[in-house]
Formats: structure tokens, sequence, C-alpha cells
């Protein structure tokens, strides 16, 4: 929780998406789902598919290498 706040998240948000992609999201790529990471992850996601309560989401290519490293 602590580390929502640092990174201006709301913690009942942000649980409640992540455990929403995480079924669906590649074991390889949990960091993306991290804190510090998720504001630039959530944006990637379709709004529709996480406006529903179930079902598959769209996972979104990873990051070209430059993009990742910006994000550090």
């Amino acid at each position: 929780m602590a580390s929502c706040k640092l990174h201006g998240l709301d913690p009942e948000a942000y649980l409640a998406d992540v455990l929403r992609v995480m079924p669906y999201w590649p074991r390889e790529r949990y960091l993306e789902l991290v804190p510090r990471y998720w504001a630039r992850t959530r944006a990637r996601l379709v709004d529709d598919e996480m406006k529903l309560a179930l079902g598959p989401i769209t996972v979104p290519p990873p990051l070209a290498a430059e993009e990742q490293r910006s994000t550090s």
C-alpha cells in the first residue's frame, strides 16, 4: 500500500485492476504490474475490457527496450 501511495495510485483501485489482469498476464512480464510501472501499463489496456467484472483481457505487447529504459 505504501508503494501505491508513493507512486500516486489509489491502493484499492490498483489491487482491483491487478487482480483483474493477473490471470491473463504472462508470468515473465509480472514486473509491469508493480505500482512503479502500473500507470504506464494501465494506459495500454483496453478500458472496455477493464470495466467488465470477468472475462479475458487483451494483453498489450511488451514495450520496446528503449521504452522500458525510459520508465526506470
